[in-house]
């Protein structure tokens, strides 16, 4: 679980509220990249790629691998082009489904933050399993996010982001890739061999 970890957290903490929910999936296309620090490993750099209209996410990991999310069908994929396999990815789409109907959490607004040159809202953000901060663009952007559950901590922060349509085909695996299917867990305990 610790490869996701902030992900896991992030979708912990999201809606239900002490106030309503802010937007936390962004409004318009954009392309973010993140560092990702989290408890035991090295700091890593991550790609988002986001199209607002369908609620796709692309996210590519420095590790060779990419994820491609559809958050309205809660499924996710893992395409490894050094294999040239797509991974149905049952873990990932659990943690999609979360992250898209935001289960249960309470935002109380803390002030105003700056990263990666944009303003956003700061909000301490409770659930039965985690805590933490995130800072969200009025559109919906995380800029930064920390926080921590029984998996350890995270902290997510933006380097750089830029609004702009998103091609439609970093969306969709690449023809021609193999189809894996593995069993609920597999996966995650795969990728935390890295």
């Amino acid at each position: 679980m610790k490869n996701h970890l902030p992900l896991a957290a992030l979708a912990a903490l999201l809606p239900a509220s002490a106030i309503a929910a802010p937007v936390f999936l962004p409004s318009r296309d954009v392309a973010v990249t993140y560092t990702l620090t989290a408890s035991g490993r090295a700091p890593a750099t991550y790609q988002l790629a986001y199209d607002a209209t369908d609620q796709l996410a692309r996210v590519e990991s420095q590790s060779g691998y990419y994820v491609l999310a559809n958050l309205p069908a809660g499924q996710a994929q893992v395409v490894v082009p050094a294999l040239h396999a797509v991974v149905q990815a049952p873990d990932f789409s659990a943690l999609t489904a979360e992250i898209y109907n935001a289960d249960g959490a309470q935002f109380t607004p803390l002030g105003t933050g700056h990263y990666a040159g944009l303003d956003c809202e700061k909000y301490l953000v409770l659930d039965k399993n985690a805590t933490g901060t995130a800072c969200i663009t009025p559109s919906g952007v995380i800029l930064h996010f920390s926080g921590h559950d029984a998996h350890g901590s995270a902290e997510l922060t933006a380097l750089s982001v830029s609004y702009a349509p998103q091609p439609a085909g970093n969306f969709a695996p690449p023809a021609g890739f193999a189809q894996v299917n593995l069993p609920p867990g597999a996966l995650l305990s795969l990728l935390n061999q890295q």
